[in-house]
């Protein structure tokens, strides 16, 4: 049996799992999950988890937060460097082939079933249209698929990296508050756990809304803020100033994910992962997010005719992997443009 190690190295977590390189399934035989804070390379994860499953894999598809390029990579938000032929030789693969994490979430799009997905708008859906992803976790991933009869194209990109631009008075504010500290400004420096705290402390400087006593002594005992404003917010009795953080945050979510459907013309629908929109779904409004999505001056006839879907499915990534390995190691039809 051939055997396919995926892998979703993230700047939270890693997570690996072994499949039969030869079915169609996505379900593994063995998996884990690491928290990569506490190791200090993929090397070491990998030794531990080969170890534990007692397995060998002849492949490996390595889906990576950070740049690819001529088979290495390097982790934006780790000090972790990665590279194809060392991590090849090291743990005996076959081939080892690492693509963008985003490219791995595009790559898993057209697998995704009903129940993977919780659709946001509508739309009209056409089939061989781009799809586009935008994904706000650790930082903010962008991607796009194109697929045809012929042709299956996941790409991701570093799209979160791109200069924010405020569209209103509330944002031209937040710019020039940012300025004072860092220029320029990213989208991932808002649209991201990272971005969470800042959107708050802004909105707390604005004055409009006063900070609850049991927020801020939640804050001062920890030093990743963004789950206590995340649970302050969609709890049963919110914290007003921890729901207006996440209306901003989704507004110019929102903003930036119309920004990409543009430019990709993506007809063929809007696709939001990460690890934590799915938390929202059910305990907060997004309509903060479709209102900035669709208004887009002239085009907002064409942001209402573009699906907008948000995955459910946990492990989206690591299941891109495992299909853009498939393809690439079994070699398809629709593998001419994935080098």
């Amino acid at each position: 049996m051939k055997t396919l190690l995926a892998v979703d190295v993230g700047g939270t977590k890693t997570e690996l799992a072994l499949l039969d390189l030869r079915g169609q399934s996505l379900e593994p035989g063995y998996r884990s999950v690491f928290s990569s804070a506490e190791y200090t390379g993929l090397e070491e994860i990998l030794k531990k988890f080969l170890a534990d499953s007692g397995a060998r894999s002849d492949f490996a598809c390595i889906g990576a937060a950070g740049v690819v390029a001529e088979g290495k990579a390097r982790i934006t938000n780790l000090s972790w460097a990665l590279d194809e032929q060392i991590l090849a030789k090291k743990f005996a693969f076959s081939k080892v082939k690492l693509i963008n994490d985003m490219t791995a979430l595009s790559a898993v799009l057209s697998s995704l079933k009903s129940d993977d997905l919780q659709t946001l708008q509508q739309g009209q859906e056409q089939m061989e249209g781009a799809k586009a992803v935008i994904a706000p976790g650790t930082g903010l991933g962008e991607g796009y698929l194109l697929e045809t009869d012929t042709v299956f194209l996941p790409t991701g990109s570093e799209g979160g990296h791109a200069d924010f631009a405020p569209v209103n008075d509330e944002q031209m504010g937040l710019l020039k508050w940012l300025c004072r500290n860092s220029s320029p400004v990213s989208y991932e420096m808002l649209c991201s756990g990272m971005g969470i705290p800042a959107l708050y402390t802004f909105c707390k400087d604005k004055g409009d809304i006063s900070e609850t006593e049991s927020v801020k002594a939640q804050l001062a005992d920890v030093q990743d803020r963004t789950p206590v404003i995340v649970n302050a917010a969609i709890s049963s009795t919110p914290c007003p100033l921890c729901r207006r953080t996440l209306d901003l945050f989704l507004s110019i979510l929102g903003s930036e994910a119309g920004n990409l459907a543009l430019k990709l013309y993506a007809i063929g629908g809007l696709y939001i992962g990460g690890g934590l929109m799915p938390r929202l779904a059910g305990k907060i409004s997004f309509a903060h997010f479709l209102e900035a999505f669709g208004r887009k001056e002239k085009m907002e006839h064409l942001m209402a005719r573009i699906p907008v879907r948000l995955i459910m499915k946990h492990d989206a990534v690591l299941c891109g992997a495992a299909v853009f390995g498939r393809r690439y190691f079994l070699g398809s039809p629709k593998t001419d443009l994935l080098e």
